[in-house]
């Protein structure tokens, strides 16, 4: 196999905690060449640590070296579009860390830019490659529990200033729509898309507990989808003391349950009940991130088209900025 010649842009938390630890074990994949961050102490650190490669400060500089295939886009969201177009302009695969882009205009740019430009353009949504997720639309694709007729996917958890994505300002300070909540949000908007095709978002209601995570951090939308399946999103971070992300499915036939209860690194597992049966699977804590590498990958060097594509990524960004946007979602008071 013939690794890529990888540039990466942006040396921060995400590029550090989730694309490097990734990339370090498909190094039989991708080869780093060079690495690129406004702050000089942050890139020569991060270039160091990823195999002592060339760093530069100014992201045209990494675009102008013709030996770079692809680029690795972890910036933060507010200038994923300019780094996006640069990229294409300059032919160059990339890959782009979510959220697609910081508003629904330059959403739509990406769109019609990638339609312009041929080179392979990814967004790093991971959930469309976690297994225990691909096992449940293999479920619902065979029809185990009947049709589906009703599905309510909750995340709620305890995000504060212990976390260090809370320090980040684009999601505290909501120079993105949504914040944190459109950050997390959209992962499950993607999970949803994938097993149900598209949503018609409804009500939604929010609320701000813990204001220093920003203007809002629970948030509840009702929707349906094309295929007449009625559903609930739930995206709370700040509960106190407790984890879930669990997806509960009804079908005429049946119900499935998937996800975890109690602690974010447990195993997920699944639950098909039906006809007074229950049958059970386990599957170990999976991000979904070193397959996601792996379809980039697949669509480089074999021309397969990537799962998780402009269009996709901003459809699931879409269905939370559409409902933020359009005075559907009803504020609540903080809760002191």
């Amino acid at each position: 196999m013939k690794p890529i010649k990888l540039g990466i842009l942006g040396t921060g938390l995400a590029a550090r905690d989730l694309h490097w630890p990734v990339l370090k074990q498909l190094k039989d994949l991708f080869e780093i060449i060079m690495v690129c961050s406004r702050c000089e102490a942050n890139v020569k650190e991060f270039a160091e640590m990823v195999g002592n490669v060339r760093y530069v400060q100014d992201y045209k500089t990494l675009l102008s070296e013709a030996d770079i295939e692809a680029v690795d886009i972890i910036l933060p969201v507010h200038l994923h579009y300019q780094a996006a177009k640069a990229a294409m302009e300059a032919g160059k695969h990339l890959i782009l860390e979510k959220p697609l882009a910081a508003t629904i205009a330059e959403a739509e740019s990406l769109v019609a830019l990638d339609e312009q430009y041929p080179q392979v353009k990814m967004v790093a949504e991971n959930f469309r490659y976690r297994s225990a997720l691909l096992r449940v639309k293999e479920l619902l694709d065979k029809g185990s529990i009947g049709k589906p007729y009703a599905v309510f996917c909750d995340f709620v958890a305890l995000i504060d200033k212990s976390n260090p994505y809370a320090n980040t300002k684009w999601r505290t300070e909501h120079t993105f729509p949504g914040g944190f909540v459109t950050d997390v949000g959209i992962h499950y908007t993607a999970q949803l898309r994938l097993l149900f095709g598209e949503i018609i978002p409804g009500h939604a209601s929010s609320r701000s507990i813990n204001p220093q995570i920003g203007k809002m951090d629970s948030f509840s939308l009702q929707f349906s989808t094309v295929d007449n399946v009625i559903g609930i999103l739930n995206i709370f971070l700040s509960a106190k003391d407790y984890f879930q992300e669990r997806t509960v499915i009804l079908g005429d036939k049946g119900t499935i349950t998937a996800g975890q209860v109690g602690s974010e690194f447990g195993d997920a597992k699944i639950a098909v009940f039906r006809e007074g049966k229950t049958s059970e699977e386990s599957f170990q804590k999976d991000t979904g991130l070193i397959e996601e590498c792996k379809d980039f990958y697949r669509a480089v060097r074999e021309g397969k088209k990537p799962a998780s594509s402009i269009l996709e990524a901003y459809k699931d960004l879409k269905v939370i900025l559409d409902v933020l946007e359009s005075g559907k979602q009803e504020d609540k008071t903080q809760i002191n």
